[in-house]
């Protein structure tokens, strides 16, 4: 399995069957979970760095919980 797969099965456990189904066929799914990855991941070195710059961790925590609420609604979309 992908290290992003992983992370978002991990991050969505109540979604994981439909999480590696999207994953699977859905390219612009793939993108938005690696997007979402990336966007966590960077934020964790921003603040492992301790950057006085609050303004790019504030940018990247904003971003990752927009990632986040769209596969959120992509994955409850896909289970109605």
């Amino acid at each position: 399995m992908e290290k992003g797969l992983e992370y978002i099965v991990r991050k969505f456990p109540d979604h994981g069957t439909s999480v590696i189904d999207m994953y699977t066929v859905d390219e612009d799914f793939r993108i938005l979970c690696s997007d979402y990855v990336t966007s966590v991941e960077t934020l964790e070195e921003c603040r492992l760095k301790v950057l006085n710059d609050k303004t790019i961790e504030n940018e990247y925590v904003q971003l990752s919980l927009d990632l986040e609420k769209e596969i959120l609604h992509l994955l409850r979309k896909k289970n109605k």
